[in-house]
């Protein structure tokens, strides 16, 4: 584990920032060009990107403030330390950028669930580094285990001292792979909003697998009950949005 890539009297660049960079890096380079195969206006993501951006900040960092409440009650005020990367939520997150996006895409007469497509894949990108983040962090962290690939983490705040399951990378692969159908499905799928709820789905039924291995205890159930009412929301937008395409083309 590295948690502190570089270090000195003025600067302290931590390894989950570097990755969280790349990821928005990856993300964008993403989205745009998935907006430009599926011939999607650029204008409207380039016009409404920073009230995109906030909305999705907020609110991932209001729900984490809310999903934190015994520990950052005390302290009010701290739900505005936008600068503390690794405590937002993922749910949060996304709550907030469909929120701001189904408002802005009325506005200006997009389609909303086009745009939750490009939106789910492109989340998908920053998750692969967001959990490569996590695992040099020691975020999130697995339960012990003697499996071979089994990975003991040196940081104080990991009560475990033997190999622990590294559920961060199997989050990372399993993100890479499931990326890579829905790229591919999209390719098929021309119903919008199928492809990035079917996305969303997989995504939370695969963390909801992996949180079963999870070894820290912080929100165990909670998280457990967010993902699994994320994937049953998002199942059914998908029908919603198959029942909506073809009644429309009916």
């Amino acid at each position: 584990m590295l948690e502190v890539l570089y270090q000195n009297s003025i600067i302290t660049l931590k390894t989950f920032n570097l990755f969280l960079a790349l990821g928005f890096l990856f993300g964008g380079a993403f989205c745009i060009r998935y907006c430009e195969k599926h011939k999607m206006n650029l204008a409207f993501l380039s016009q409404y990107f920073l009230p995109l951006l906030m909305a999705a900040v907020f609110g991932g960092r209001l729900f984490y403030f809310f999903e934190n409440w015994a520990i950052m009650s005390d302290n009010l005020i701290s739900v505005l330390h936008l600068w503390n990367l690794n405590q937002y939520s993922f749910f949060g997150i996304l709550f907030g950028l469909f929120v701001a996006l189904f408002f802005l895409a009325r506005r200006r007469h997009e389609d909303f669930w086009a745009w939750v497509d490009a939106s789910a894949l492109t989340t998908l990108g920053v998750l692969i580094f967001t959990h490569l983040g996590f695992f040099f962090s020691g975020r999130y962290y697995g339960e012990p285990t003697t499996l071979p690939w089994g990975i003991a983490f040196d940081a104080s705040h990991i009560p475990y001292l033997t190999p622990l399951h590294p559920i961060q990378l199997y989050a990372a692969f399993l993100t890479i792979i499931l990326l890579g159908y829905s790229v591919k499905r999209s390719k098929r799928i021309h119903l919008s909003g199928v492809v990035g709820t079917w996305a969303i789905m997989l995504y939370s039924l695969h963390m909801l697998g992996i949180d079963f291995l999870r070894g820290d205890p912080t929100h165990y159930t909670y998280t457990k009950i967010v993902f699994a009412v994320l994937a049953a929301l998002s199942f059914i937008a998908s029908v919603h949005c198959s029942h909506k395409t073809h009644s429309s083309t009916s």
